[in-house]
């Protein structure tokens, strides 16, 4: 090890001592590079922001996702627009008002898909009916036709009213509904609108009370947009198009809740909160980089050179991606994080180590030959083991930590020749005069003298600790479900995670692909039998069992109701004394049933009514005539006023005709049988897929039958293991490659082991941190393994080499520049990243908590166990 070290001090020191003659020649032939660097980069580097690209195509679920999407292609990439309103009639007029204006919108939607909406289905609904139901509603609507006929002639307030009356005293039941139900919702209406609200009575829930899939408040729309993959944000143009039509919809109904979520807005709200966090935790790292900077290097002028050394690295480096890759992923943006992080490593030791000389009274020039003739060494065998860590995750499935190694091993070799080069180039043509002392001890002596008395200690207690979290390992897991990463108080993550919670709304589905007839009817038999699977939908469930029974009935139905009229009559203006009459007379009906009939089952929704009634009438004496007659329209409108649209609905049902795969509307034929003969079953699961467990057992058990099963759980599950595996190949891919050129270089077990030993220590309990905080690792700070890799090595390498070259053995190496150098080269990365802890993004969130305790852990594990366990050798 010294042999080498002297070879490449001499190498170094003679180096410098060329290029320090010509410093501005130096600086002024960096900053050309840099020039053309940059230009290159700003022309020809790209950012591919889509995320199925951060993964290997090669992986075996990927491939059954590229043959689902080629036959599928349709809700690729889907923006999933949810509806929720109070009445089914309301949500079917928001999806229809919604659906015209987003087909018009061409240029950020390509195509518009609504399930269950439409003419064919509200042509063909009872079909869809069960037996059973069908012929209950058959009933009900029989017996409601004398009453259906009279408001087809005057469809108004107060033919409502004295219909009603009219069946109170009879005791009539006839009527479209039991009379319980309208009773109570008409007492429901007219209370709301006494506290000026508008509620709709629904006809369809009076009619439908027991047909849920009908009566749904909760209808979705699918768009797909146009996506920009060469922008950061690719659905930021498509996104800003569906808000503002989402925002005009609002205005248009605003008693009708719209929301977006699904895959595309899910990612794009998690770069958008991504990038706020990023600038929050830019703000407060730049202030305690500088701050870290200044108080380790105690100078303005040493700050600012170091900073453009960094500059002038970061710009080489991103011409250096441009050239060897092209493009930037998600991943390979952090790059320039990686970077700084351990390039300000060097720079840190070159400038200590030369301050340190100055304080010797070396002079200038030969303090910078010195100082580069010392460190240089340790500087490139750094680079090297760093370098052969990154380029470890090179071979892995997982292409973006794979063109992150690439760029950022490169990179490492471009921070070791600026340093070498610049830094000493700088500092020659800016020299900085000795100033404060740094061999003045901060503490006192007995703290730096803690490693060596008490070394024992030590070493026990790091045994201790060491064990302990290799017990804590077997507990280590990866959070896969990208929902932790992402706000929970954010629009789109809360409507996904409301609808996991509903069987009938998770978005969270399996679909397998079977190639005939015969393989998809029984695969889809044996996927409903399992426990975790609520149903496995294929085109055949689109097509209605019993149709010429159910057809009879629908058609006896439209006889026996014998419509005089084309589309029932809208509502009729009346004018207020016949309102006030007719509501007047009502509240006297009911005042009569009540007396003739005091045990009657209606007297909780009549005693309830009769008091909304009176509160009505008084409030209307306070009124103006204008006010009173907009009241009282506003308390038709919402009494009757979907009552036109359910029996226009009815009149185009009772016309329904035979359904067959040959006339299923297109949109929805070419989403389960392809033009190639693909047939596509969707497995809806039964439990909450937002519970770890159930997602995994969901997924484990449809696999089973069908290993080929793909979509959002599969990929979940499947990414996290492929993350999980290539780092696992990496890391000791690294740790064997590294371990190897330390060998090499050192010729020396015990020194290559105590290099190696601050960075296995500090990746255990950095490991088992996550277990005591349960902080998992998960997609976002997984990426802090290769820069506490990188930073771990160089700091073992950077004390090893000082403890070694010590002529007094004795002397705590803590008060050398060199430990000074990894205490503020850690720190200034720490500062540079802890603020993320503190950003709403959860996932950045995560990233800089881990670092943080890493990057502690590695400083105490540096600078004390290291020491320590060195000690016993130096003696």
């Amino acid at each position: 090890m010294k042999k080498l070290s002297e070879i490449f001090g001499r190498l170094f020191a003679g180096l410098e001592t060329f290029l320090i003659q010509f410093p501005k020649t130096v600086i002024v032939l960096l900053l050309i590079a840099c020039g053309f660097s940059l230009h290159y980069a700003v022309h020809n580097l790209g950012i591919n922001t889509d995320t199925t690209e951060i993964l290997s195509k090669e992986l075996p679920f990927l491939q059954d996702r590229t043959r689902f999407l080629e036959t599928f292609p349709q809700d690729e990439e889907a923006i999933l627009v949810v509806v929720d309103a109070e009445t089914p009639e309301r949500a079917a007029q928001a999806v229809a008002y919604l659906g015209g204006r987003f087909r018009r919108e061409t240029e950020g939607v390509e195509s518009v898909y609504a399930p269950g909406e439409g003419a064919f289905f509200d042509h063909h609904g009872l079909l869809y009916l069960d037996l059973e139901t069908l012929n209950e509603l058959a009933a009900n609507l029989i017996e409601a036709q004398p009453f259906i006929g009279a408001l087809s002639s005057d469809n108004t307030l107060k033919s409502f009213l004295e219909i009603i009356g009219l069946a109170l005293i009879a005791e009539d039941r006839g009527l479209p509904v039991d009379l319980n139900p309208l009773l109570e919702n008409a007492g429901h209406v007219t209370e709301a609108l006494l506290d000026d609200r508008d509620i709709r009575l629904s006809w369809q829930q009076l009619m439908l009370s027991d047909e849920q899939d009908l009566l749904s408040t909760k209808r979705f729309i699918l768009l797909k947009p146009v996506l920009d993959y060469s922008e950061l944000i690719p659905s930021e143009k498509a996104l800003q198009s569906v808000r503002a039509i989402v925002e005009e919809a609002k205005s248009a109904l605003p008693d009708v809740s719209i929301r977006l979520t699904g895959e595309v807005v899910l990612e794009h709200d998690e770069l958008e909160s991504v990038q706020r966090s990023a600038q929050i935790a830019s703000f407060f790292s730049m202030i305690l980089v500088c701050t870290a900077l200044f108080i380790g290097l105690r100078s303005v002028k040493l700050v600012l050179i170091t900073f453009t050394v960094l500059l002038m690295g970061l710009v080489l480096t991103a011409g250096f991606a441009t050239l060897a890759v092209g493009h930037l992923n998600l991943i390979s943006v952090s790059f320039a994080v990686l970077y700084i992080g351990i390039g300000a490593d060097y720079t840190i030791q070159l400038s200590l180590r030369y301050q340190e000389f100055l304080q010797l009274h070396v002079p200038q020039q030969q303090a910078l030959i010195q100082a580069v003739r010392k460190v240089g060494p340790s500087i490139m065998l750094c680079a090297v083991t760093t370098a052969v860590g990154f380029f470890s995750f090179v071979p892995t499935a997982y292409t973006g930590v794979s063109e992150l190694g690439v760029i950022a091993g490169g990179g490492m070799f471009i921070a070791l020749v600026v340093s070498v080069t610049v830094l000493p180039a700088l500092l020659q043509l800016f020299p900085l005069k000795p100033g404060v002392n740094l061999s003045q001890s901060t503490f006192p002596d007995w703290v730096y003298e803690i490693p060596m008395r008490h070394h024992m200690r030590i070493k026990w207690m790091a045994l201790a600790l060491t064990l302990a979290g290799l017990g804590l390992l077997t507990q280590v897991r990866f959070d896969f479900n990208p929902l932790n990463l992402r706000d929970p108080k954010s629009e789109s993550v809360a409507t996904f995670l409301e609808l996991l919670e509903t069987k009938q709304t998770s978005p969270m589905t399996l679909t397998i692909l079977a190639d005939n007839e015969l393989e998809a009817l029984d695969k889809a038999r044996q996927l409903s039998r399992l426990p975790s699977v609520e149903s496995a939908l294929t085109i055949f469930d689109f097509v209605p069992e019993d149709q010429d029974i159910k057809l009879d009935t629908i058609h006896e139905l439209a006889l026996l109701m014998g419509f005089r009229f084309a589309t029932f009559p809208p509502l009729q203006q009346d004018s207020v004394d016949n309102h006030l009459t007719a509501l007047t007379q009502f509240k006297n009906r009911i005042e009569q049933h009540l007396q003739d009939h005091p045990d009657s089952e209606l007297i909780g929704n009549l005693l309830r009514l009769r008091h909304a009634l009176e509160s009505f009438l008084l409030q209307l004496q306070s009124k103006s005539l204008p006010e009173q007659e907009s009241m009282l329209n506003r308390l038709q409108s919402n009494l009757l006023g979907t009552l036109p649209d359910t029996m226009n609905l009815l009149l185009q049902v009772l016309d329904a005709d035979i359904v067959t795969l040959d006339n299923l509307p297109k949109d929805l034929s070419e989403r389960w049988l392809s033009k190639d003969g693909i047939f596509r079953i969707q497995v809806f699961p039964s439990k909450n897929l937002g519970d770890h467990e159930n997602l995994k057992q969901f997924v484990a058990e449809v696999r089973g039958i069908a290993p080929n099963a793909t979509d959002l759980p599969v990929i979940y599950i499947e990414s996290g293991n492929a993350v999980v595996k290539a780092f696992q190949q990496a890391l000791v891919g690294a740790l064997v490659a590294i371990t190897f050129v330390l060998l090499l270089v050192n010729r020396s077990i015990k020194d290559t082991f105590l290099i190696l030993l601050p960075l296995l220590m500090t990746a255990i309990l950095t490991a088992a941190s996550t277990v005591v905080m349960d902080n998992p690792f998960n997609f976002a700070n997984i990426i802090v393994i290769p820069l506490l890799f990188g930073l771990g090595v160089d700091s073992g390498i950077y004390i090893m080499n000082r403890l070694r070259s010590m002529p007094d053995e004795q002397r705590s190496v803590l008060q050398t520049s060199t430990a000074r150098g990894v205490i503020f080269s850690s720190l200034t990365t720490l500062c540079s990243l802890v603020s993320m802890a503190f950003t709403p993004h959860l996932g950045l969130a995560s990233m800089g908590l881990l670092l943080s305790i890493g990057l502690l852990l590695m400083i105490v594990c540096t600078t004390l166990v290291l020491p320590a366990c060195a000690h016993k050798r130096a003696n």
